[in-house]
């Protein structure tokens, strides 16, 4: 607020200031060729210009997207370097192709500089000229639409015609000057490198939809009526495709190979604090760790905003990278699921069938939701392990999610932890069903312990606290088995936009956004686990020196005891862990108390009325 009111009193002078640049320019003499008038001036420019046409080509030879004005006596208004002659030169570096002119004369031909083509880099071809005749121009160049992070512009360009070029590559010849070719053949719509990492970005950040970011690049060209706008929100869903598929392919590894295949979750990250052999444990980790420290710790959890409506016709999607990120290979799950049964199971716990039943009677659906596994110390989706739900959170999903979870990045680690809302259920019979389930491995020999997180864990029985409990877990630490909850809130807001997508377009989405937050998370890690290391020795340093006055007090026997009943129950797990579970006299319910009042005795000084029952009531209350 003080630097607004320390601005107030220049408001006048801002705005005098502002309105002072719309003014005719450098007395309307043009400051190249001192001799024409200087009508035009570029809005992207620093600083107050004037030129004439032809020296403002030659002045934005190398900056084909600056927005000109024209002076028209009264004031500026808007027009194009395409309308006062500028050409665009593909191929040849930006120098004209040989091919495409003659050598005529300077004079006549109307070059700017003398030295004429094909080289020099500034030739530009001015209106007016011999060589304006639109027969010659329609043979030489044409016209092209480009988008870019200004606007959306229309230019004049010109292809080589070097014998032996073939027409067929023109499209390489627009991706040399940075310019992405919404087609293959004969091209007239093209993106600048710079528009499409702006949209990726927004999209990953902002969460913007591409209809919203290209209705923005419409107001930045024609403000006043956007729908005169040539429209390309279409090229832009396509080609933002291929420049994230290339752009993640590349930045993998994967560009100087091309018959190198990234295979199953090759385009993917994934936690760099998580132990992996191999990759963050030294060789000989075994003698060095225990089988608590080293322990895999995953979370999983289902989504039902990520929906998906059924395509119209799902024969013609194309998919660009199929279980290369986080969502697994759509082809070997649909087989997986077709050779599956739906296992219903019941529930010895509370009912969780609302959990089941999500979405199921939605027949626009192709997809209900998604279900993802992450590390659940800190948040990264384990790649290539989330899947799609067709009826609710069945198990046959959500097993083919943990295994391959399971089985990436760790091997000959023998112990994993796995968080799962419903894990006292899941976890019965597991074992069985991947045993008969096709496509689903297990690493050899490893230990799974099912638990349930911490928000969860309250809406389960009384007797699933102590079995299922991440306080009973040793080297669990302080894990509350949520943190897939903080992470879909972002999914949520991209969801709405992605229901519509094709699936192949669906899942590199949801893969884009996957990699994005866990390239966050490793970027963060070292500080993050700082403090959390500093949190950690504060609070250990006091819990230790409230252990030691508590056990000051209490009997050594009994302490002895308790000790021997927390490590056999630590080793059984199971039914040993019960010795946990809260112990207390359960309330008497409504109609035994009103029982036990109608057949107490009742003295001379009893009184009868609604007073004396309410107070009687209140002291029941008060004695349970």
């Amino acid at each position: 607020n003080d630097y607004i009111r320390e601005w107030l009193p220049w408001r006048v002078e801002y705005l005098n200031v502002i309105l002072e640049r719309e003014q005719l320019a450098k007395g309307g003499i043009c400051e190249q060729c001192c001799e024409a008038e200087g009508s035009v001036w570029c809005m992207s420019c620093t600083g107050a210009h004037a030129w004439c046409g032809p020296c403002a080509v030659k002045a934005h030879r190398n900056l084909p997207f600056h927005k000109v004005q024209r002076w028209n006596g009264a004031h500026y208004q808007p027009t194009s370097l395409m309308d006062l002659g500028f050409l665009w030169h593909i191929g040849h570096g930006g120098d004209p192709c040989p091919c495409n002119w003659s050598d005529p004369d300077p004079e006549e031909s109307g070059y700017v500089t003398g030295e004429g083509p094909p080289n020099h880099r500034s030739v530009v071809f001015l209106l007016g000229s011999p060589y304006d005749d639109p027969v010659i121009r329609k043979s030489s160049w044409f016209q092209m639409t480009i988008v870019h992070t200004e606007g959306i512009f229309s230019h004049e360009v010109s292809v080589c015609k070097c014998p032996g070029s073939d027409p067929n590559d023109w499209h390489l010849d627009l991706l040399c000057q940075r310019l992405f070719p919404a087609s293959i053949s004969k091209p007239k719509t093209t993106f600048t490198f710079d528009v499409l990492d702006h949209f990726l970005i927004d999209a990953l950040e902002c969460k913007t939809s591409a209809m919203s970011f290209y209705q923005k690049l419409k107001r930045f060209t024609n403000n006043a009526f956007p729908e005169r706008v040539p429209d390309r929100y279409r090229e832009l869903m396509r080609v933002s495709q291929l420049r994230r598929d290339l752009k993640h392919r590349k930045w993998f590894g994967f560009g100087h190979d091309a018959g190198q295949d990234p295979g199953d979750g090759g385009l993917a990250l994934f936690c760099p604090a998580c132990p992996q052999p191999g990759l963050n444990l030294p060789a000989d980790w075994k003698v060095w760790y225990d089988r608590d420290t080293i322990m895999r710790q995953y979370v999983m959890d289902g989504n039902f905003t990520a929906q998906h409506v059924k395509m119209n016709k799902p024969e013609l999607d194309v998919a660009l990278s199929d279980g290369k990120g986080y969502m697994v290979s759509e082809v070997p799950y649909h087989s997986y699921l077709q050779q599956s049964l739906d296992s219903k199971e019941r529930s010895t716990c509370s009912n969780h069938r609302a959990i089941n039943a999500a979405n199921i009677n939605k027949s626009n659906l192709q997809f209900t939701g998604i279900g993802a596994t992450a590390c659940a110390w800190h948040g990264c989706f384990v790649p290539h392990s989330v899947v799609a739900f067709q009826k609710g959170e069945r198990y046959m999903n959500t097993d083919y999610s943990i295994c391959n979870a399971l089985g990436y990045g760790s091997e000959s680690i023998a112990k994993a932890l796995v968080i799962y809302d419903v894990g006292c259920q899941w976890s019965v019979n597991f074992r069985s069903r991947v045993k008969n389930g096709p496509s689903l491995l297990l690493p050899p020999a490893v230990e799974i312990v099912p638990v349930v997180g911490k928000f969860h864990l309250a809406a389960h029985k009384l007797s699933c606290f102590p079995r299922y409990s991440l306080n009973f877990v040793n080297g669990a630490g302080h894990l509350d088995g949520e943190i897939l909850e903080t992470l879909w809130a972002p999914f949520n807001t991209i969801s709405p936009t992605a229901r519509s997508m094709t699936q192949a377009h669906r899942q590199e989405v949801y893969d884009d956004h996957m990699r994005d937050s866990n390239w966050k998370k490793l970027v963060g890690i070292v500080p993050s686990l700082l403090k959390k290391y500093k949190t950690s020795n504060k609070c250990l340093e006091e819990m230790n020196q409230a252990y030691e006055q508590l056990t000051a007090v209490l009997d050594p026997d009994k302490v002895s005891g308790w000790e021997l009943d927390a490590l056999r129950a630590e080793a059984d797990r199971g039914e040993a862990l019960d010795i946990y579970l809260l112990k207390g006299d359960k309330a008497p319910t409504f109609c035994e108390v009103q029982l036990q009042l109608t057949k107490k005795p009742k003295s001379p000084t009893d009184s009868v009325g609604s007073v004396a029952w309410l107070a009687e009531g209140i002291s029941i209350e008060d004695s349970q």
